[in-house]
């Protein structure tokens, strides 16, 4: 993976350069778990997670979760995320959902609200983006 960023408004941009993550860096022992997320709704999903970069405005990381359904309420930020392995449903709050696997990549706009269904355990990496 590779992140390169160039943004006027963050003194951590004037220089900027690339960040090269390996494959390896995604192994769940390189991840810091997080415990079960906060809004689980079903199961006990337990979240791992590692940043790579985060200047304020952007951040890029790699996340797990196993089976378990958690909500989400009005997002913070615009994430987007490209799925390596799993099996999940993201349910928009009218109902609507779509099945997502390794391969798939989505972006949930900030304020989205819905629901995470983990049926095979995710691994995903992401980027989130304050507007």
């Amino acid at each position: 993976v590779w992140v390169i960023t160039d943004h006027p408004d963050t003194e951590q941009n004037r220089n900027p350069r690339a960040i090269i993550v390996s494959d390896s860096d995604f192994a769940p022992g390189n991840l810091q778990p997080q415990g079960v997320h906060p809004a689980a709704t079903h199961g006990s999903p337990k979240i791992a997670s590692q940043i790579y970069h985060d200047n304020g405005l952007m951040r890029v990381g790699a996340s797990t979760c196993t089976s378990g359904s958690f909500a989400v309420s009005n997002r913070p930020t615009t994430e987007c995320f490209h799925v390596l392995e799993g099996l999940f449903f993201v349910s928009n709050a009218d109902g609507s959902a779509r099945r997502c696997v390794a391969g798939d990549t989505v972006c949930l706009p900030k304020n989205w609200s819905g629901y995470y269904d983990i049926i095979e355990p995710v691994k995903k990496l992401f980027v989130e983006v304050k507007q």
